[in-house]
């Protein structure tokens, strides 16, 4: 089993806004002992489900030793607080029934606050896969990024950020599977491109059978199943798909070929999200 990195802390996400390009200088601070009925909570915590054993194992510690590293939180307008980071030492503190909670607070932007509540649990390893692309697509929604530049403001590869968001288009009964983990991210993979009704149908056999990922993809192959959502779909050369991925990498837009081999031709079409998206690939393509 692999050891799960340290979370960003304090240290961490200090030095994340200290370097974000969205401020000349580093956020102002402050450090404070505040009243826990005071914080809300994060909008942009990404994180739906916490570990029962970890929080108990988190109170046991603060009883004996008290909150070691201290919280993030920014002013809101109503004169309360709003969580940055540090929402499972909250929580802690709330059940041993302190009134006060070590805190830093930080005067950042609502879109600093949105990513780094998400980085300091990706960085924690404690988010399943579909809270990841949830949060990731919650910014992209919310700020307008493109994949490139959220790519750029997590530190994540825009192939990783564009995997994970395809994982919401899944079927909601296969997507619950895999927030459960019950099933992983490279079955959930191996059945994205089947029909709905496919994707229940192999993902009960991955959790019955507990099948490997290998596995799951020779008997949707053996099957002679349709990597396509649209039946009756021919199975696209694999030449052709190799092309279309290559220029989703190089344009950061999704590509498709179609190619009629009889009469050797056929049309490339660029689908883009948003205007930003288009703009993007405009200035890619060398249009001014």
């Amino acid at each position: 089993m692999t050891k799960k990195r340290g979370g960003l802390g304090n240290k961490g996400v200090e030095v994340l806004l200290s370097s974000s390009k969205s401020s000349k200088s580093p956020p102002k601070e402050t450090s404070s002992e505040i009243d826990v009925t005071k914080i809300k909570p994060s909008p942009y915590q990404p994180r739906k489900t916490f570990d029962e054993d970890n929080l108990k194992s988190l109170v046991e510690s603060i009883k004996e030793q008290g909150v070691i590293q201290p919280i993030l939180v920014r002013n809101t307008k109503d004169k309360k607080y709003e969580l940055i980071a540090g929402e499972r030492r909250l929580r802690a503190v709330k059940i041993l029934g302190h009134k006060k909670i070590p805190s830093i607070i930080k005067e950042i932007s609502n879109e600093s606050a949105a990513i780094f509540a998400l980085l300091e649990n990706v960085q924690r390893e404690d988010l399943n896969p579909v809270e990841e692309a949830q949060g990731l697509e919650k910014l992209i929604k919310k700020f307008k990024f493109t994949q490139d530049a959220l790519a750029k403001k997590t530190g994540k590869s825009r192939s990783h950020i564009a995997n994970l968001i395809r994982l919401l288009s899944l079927d909601k009964y296969v997507v619950k599977l895999l927030s459960d983990g019950k099933i992983d991210m490279g079955h959930a993979r191996a059945l994205i491109s089947l029909t709905p009704s496919s994707q229940k149908i192999y993902a009960d056999k991955v959790v019955s059978q507990g099948l490997t990922v290998r596995e799951i993809e020779k008997m949707i192959s053996d099957k002679g199943e349709s990597f396509s959502k649209k039946p009756g779909k021919t199975k696209k050369d694999p030449h052709i798909i190799d092309i279309e991925n290559k220029l989703k990498e190089k344009l950061g837009v999704a590509v498709n070929i179609s190619y009629s081999s009889s009469r050797k031709n056929g049309k490339i079409t660029l689908n883009y999200s948003n205007l930003d998206v288009l703009e993007g690939l405009l200035k890619k393509l060398g249009y001014k």
